[in-house]
C-alpha cells in the first residue's frame, strides 16, 4: 500500500471546479482575525466580523458542554466566506465530474491547518448554520474520526441550529429545521438499515436528488436522541457513541446501547416527526457573551489575497489552478513568504524538487521563523534521499513550534530510512502523545513496529486504527493485515486468525486486497493470489505478504524468493517494500 506522509494526514479532499478567470482577486476582500479564527471574505466587513463573533460564541458553547471534547488545535483554522454562488463556484467540489450545486460550504482538515469554505448567499438558510455545520464536523472528527456518516451529518445538523439571545446571555441549540421536517413528511423515508449502510461514496451522500432525505433523516434522529422525552435517549447514545470507538458492530452496538431494534427506533421516530412543538435545549450563561471586542481587521495587500486563494486550490489538489493565483501572489510580492511556501509545496506535488528546494530555501531565508517552510523544506530533502539534512529541518520546525504532531512523525520516517529505529519509535510516540486520536499516527508506528518484528506492539496501533477509524476506511483492510502479522510475529496465532474471520465479513470482497486475506485463510493458493495481482502495485503487495506469510511459518527459502522480487521488482514507495527488506533482513541474520 502506498505511503501516504503527514501532509496528507486526516486529508478530506475534494476536487474543484477551475475557475473561469482570476476575477476573484480584484474584488475587496477583507481578513478578520479573532482569538481562534481566521476569516477571509469577498463581502461586507459587518458580515465578516460577526461571523467571525459568531464562530467564536459556538466554539465557547460546546467547550461548556463537552469540557473533554479536543477543541484545542495547534494550526490555524481558516475560514473563507464568498459573497455569492458565482465567486464560490470555482471552489465547489464535485461528484463524478458534475459540481455539487446544492453545496454551501464544506470543511478540509490537514496538519498544518483547519478550512472552511462557505458563501453566504444560500436562498433563506443563515450562513451561521452552514460554519456551525461545518465546524461541529471539526469537533466530530477530533474527537470521534470513526463516526458514520449519518451520526456526523446529523450531529452538524443538530448543532447548526445554534443562536443567541438576549444581548449574548441565552443560547439555544437543536430547534427544528423546517426544510427537514417537509422533506420527511412528504413520505421519503429511508429504512434505519438502509441509513446506516450510506458511505461517502454513496448517492444518498452526493447526488442532490437524494442527499436531502439523507440529511434530513440523520438530522431527525439525533434531534430524536438528544431531545425527545426530556432527553431520555441520550445517555443511550453516548453509550452508542463509546461503542463505536470499542469497534463493537453496528447492529449489535444499536441493540446494546438503545435496548431496542431497527424497526422499533424507527416506528418512534415517525411518530416523534408528527408532533408539535419539537424541543430544543436552551442555555442560560452567568455573564454576557461577548467575543465582538476581540476581533480586529488586519489588514490585506494583493499579494496575500492571491496567497489565499491559491492555497484553497492547492489543497484540493487542484495544481494547476493553484499555481495561477500564487504565482501572481509571488509577482506582487516576491518575498511573500507564505507563497513560496505554498507554491514550494506545489512543485514537490508535482514531484518537481528542484524547484520546490529553491522556493523553500528563500521562503526561510525570507522568514527564519516560520515552521512551515522548515517543514516542508526537510520534505524535499527527504524525497531527495537526503535525510540526515532532512532530520536536521525537522528538528528546526519542531523546535519552532513543538506542538505540532506531523512534525515528529515526518521526523521518524527520516529516522527509520537511516536505520535509526529507536530513534524512529521516539519520534512517533511523540506524535501519538501530542495527537492521541488521530488513527494515521498509529497506523504509521504500526508499521515500524511490523517491521523491527515488534508484534505486540504493531498488533496493538492495528488495532487502535481499526477502533478509531472503524473498517470501511481505505486503510482498514492494510490494518486487519499488520494486525494479523503483528500477532503472528508475537506467537499468538488463534488470535491471528480470528482477525481474518473478521476481516473476511467486515471487508469488501470485490475489492483489493481481499484476496490477500483468502490466501492466508487458504482459500486460494500463492500462484492464485498473484493472478489477481493485475499491476506491479498489487504484485509488490502479494509477493510481500506471500513472504512475511511463509517466512513467519519456517518456510524461509520459499519467502526470500517473494521477498527478493519486492526487492527487485516492487514499488519503493510502498509500505511493503521496507517491510519486505527487514524479513530479508532477519531471515539472512538467522541464517536461513
Amino acid at each position: 500500500m502506498k505511503r501516504t506522509f503527514a501532509t496528507k494526514l486526516a486529508v478530506i479532499a475534494f476536487l474543484l471546479l477551475l475557475p473561469a478567470s482570476s476575477s476573484s482577486a480584484k474584488e475587496n476582500w477583507i481578513k478578520v482575525k479573532s482569538k481562534n479564527f481566521t476569516v477571509i471574505g469577498n463581502g461586507g466587513e459587518r458580515d465578516i466580523r460577526k461571523l467571525a463573533t459568531k464562530l467564536e460564541e459556538f466554539r465557547h458553547v460546546l467547550s461548556l458542554l463537552f469540557p473533554k471534547a479536543r477543541i484545542e488545535t495547534p494550526v490555524p483554522t481558516t475560514v473563507f466566506l464568498f459573497k455569492s454562488h458565482a465567486s464560490f463556484k470555482p471552489f465547489k467540489p464535485q461528484y463524478k465530474g458534475k459540481t455539487r450545486e446544492n453545496v454551501g460550504g464544506y470543511f478540509l482538515a490537514f496538519a498544518d491547518g483547519n478550512y472552511i469554505a462557505l458563501t453566504s448567499e444560500l436562498g433563506g438558510i443563515d450562513p451561521h448554520q452552514v460554519i456551525f455545520h461545518e465546524y461541529e464536523h471539526f469537533v466530530t472528527r477530533n474527537n470521534l474520526p470513526n463516526a458514520p456518516p449519518w451520526l456526523d451529518e446529523g450531529l452538524a445538523e443538530y448543532f447548526s441550529t445554534f443562536t443567541t439571545s438576549d444581548d449574548g446571555r441565552k443560547a439555544s441549540i437543536g430547534a427544528p429545521i423546517p426544510r427537514h421536517i417537509f422533506t420527511l413528511r412528504e413520505g421519503r423515508f429511508l429504512p434505519l438499515d438502509t441509513l446506516f449502510k450510506v458511505n461517502r461514496k454513496s448517492p444518498h451522500y452526493n447526488e442532490s436528488g437524494k442527499a436531502g432525505i439523507f440529511y434530513a433523516q440523520s438530522w431527525a434522529l439525533v434531534q430524536f436522541l438528544m431531545l425527545h422525552n426530556g432527553g431520555k435517549r441520550q445517555p443511550q447514545l453516548m453509550k452508542f457513541i463509546d461503542g463505536l470507538s470499542a469497534g463493537i458492530p453496528v447492529e449489535e452496538n444499536f441493540r446494546q446501547s438503545f435496548q431496542a431494534d431497527y424497526k422499533t427506533i424507527e416506528r418512534e421516530l415517525r411518530s416523534y416527526l408528527t408532533k408539535l412543538p419539537f424541543p430544543s435545549l436552551s442555555i442560560t450563561f452567568p455573564k454576557q457573551l461577548d467575543f465582538a471586542k476581540d476581533t480586529a481587521r488586519i489588514p490585506m495587500p494583493e499579494a496575500e489575497v492571491q496567497y489565499y486563494l491559491g492555497d484553497l486550490l492547492l489543497r484540493g489538489r487542484r495544481f494547476d489552478e493553484a499555481e495561477v493565483y500564487l504565482k501572481k501572489s509571488r509577482e506582487l510580492d516576491a518575498n511573500f513568504t507564505m507563497s513560496q511556501i505554498s507554491l514550494g509545496i506545489l512543485r514537490l506535488g508535482q514531484n518537481r524538487l528542484p524547484e520546490a528546494r529553491k522556493l523553500l530555501e528563500s521562503a526561510i531565508a525570507s522568514d527564519s521563523r516560520n515552521y512551515l517552510g522548515h517543514l516542508h523544506y526537510a520534505h524535499v530533502l527527504s524525497r531527495e534521499e537526503r535525510y540526515e539534512e532532512a532530520i536536521t529541518s525537522y528538528q528546526q520546525a519542531i523546535q519552532l513550534k513543538p506542538e505540532v504532531a506531523q512534525s515528529y512523525s515526518d521526523l521518524g520516517y527520516a529516522y527509520l530510512n537511516l536505520g535509526r529505529d529507536e530513534d524512529a519509535v521516539a519520534s512517533f510516540k511523540q506524535a501519538t502523545r501530542l495527537d492521541p486520536r488521530n488513527p494515521y499516527l498509529y497506523r504509521s508506528r504500526s508499521y515500524v513496529y511490523l517491521r523491527l518484528a515488534r508484534g505486540t506492539f504493531a498488533g496493538s496501533d492495528a488495532r487502535m486504527y481499526l477502533r478509531l477509524q472503524g473498517w470501511h476506511d481505505d486503510h482498514s483492510p492494510y490494518m486487519a493485515l499488520a494486525l494479523h502479522f503483528g500477532l503472528r510475529q508475537s506467537k499468538q496465532a488463534t488470535p491471528a486468525s480470528n482477525v481474518l474471520a473478521e476481516a473476511a465479513t467486515k471487508l469488501t470482497a470485490s475489492e483489493w486486497p481481499y484476496p490477500v486475506i483468502r490466501y492466508l485463510q487458504r482459500q486460494i493458493t500463492a500462484p492464485e493470489l498473484l493472478a489477481l495481482a493485475t499491476d506491479n502495485d498489487k504484485l509488490t503487495e502479494a509477493h510481500a505478504y506471500i513472504g512475511l506469510d511463509l517466512s513467519l511459518s519456517g518456510i524461509r527459502e520459499e519467502a526470500l524468493r517473494h521477498l527478493h522480487w519486492v526487492r527487485e521488482n516492487g514499488n519503493k514507495d510502498f509500505i511493503e517494500y521496507p517491510l519486505a527488506l527487514a524479513e530479508i533482513g532477519r531471515i539472512t541474520a538467522s541464517g536461513g
